[in-house]
């Protein structure tokens, strides 16, 4: 059963910080899983209770309030698909609820005047601006509201790319996807080359 808590976690400082636990509720063999997310980033973590010690097994990306995928660390990647399936539904119901809390603006900001291309993949759109270094572009998840979350960073020379490294959070992302990402923005700094914006 899905417990409909908020609340909001303090540092070692007292402080508030930007996590917010979405809910918590008990698997089929006991064990209290708990989802928590920041505003803005449309990423959820999974945490199991283990003893009294939270442990971090999975995680689910999200847009809009829709799950788009749910991934397990290991070992819980060797659940069986009926139980992934049930602590997804749990997930979704978490976001889904957390979302519709807030109140949208009506209309998106603009993209950055730095960002040099967007593209879209499997239903997430993605941002590519580059940074201080001449030679170095972030690759950003675009949000609804046009929120850039960093996913990558990526170095090039002339527009081929050189290098690629996820961020944390992103390390999961299966061999395919990331190739995609990087033709998609090489491509995108190639063509900014000829125009001249980089």
């Amino acid at each position: 059963m899905v417990t409909a808590q908020r609340l909001r976690v303090n540092d070692e400082k007292g402080n508030r910080s930007a996590s917010e636990i979405l809910g918590s509720w008990m698997t089929g063999r006991g064990n209290k899983l708990t989802v928590m997310a920041r505003r803005g980033t449309g990423y959820a973590s999974v945490w199991l209770d283990y003893q009294g010690t939270p442990v971090k097994i999975g995680y689910a990306v999200h847009a809009g309030g829709v799950v788009r995928e749910v991934r397990w660390e290991e070992p819980w990647r060797e659940q069986t698909d009926a139980w992934k399936s049930q602590q997804r539904s749990q997930i979704a119901a978490l976001v889904a609820a957390w979302h519709a809390e807030r109140p949208e603006p009506r209309e998106p900001e603009p993209l950055p005047a730095s960002v040099v291309g967007t593209f879209e993949v499997d239903g997430f759109r993605f941002a590519v601006e580059p940074v201080t270094a001449a030679e170095h572009v972030v690759l950003c998840l675009v949000s609804a509201m046009n929120e850039l979350t960093p996913i990558a960073d990526l170095l090039h020379e002339g527009g081929r790319i050189c290098g690629m490294v996820t961020r944390p959070g992103w390390k999961a992302a299966p061999e395919a996807r990331r190739r995609r990402w990087r033709a998609e923005v090489e491509s995108i700094l190639l063509r900014a080359v000829e125009r001249g914006a980089l």
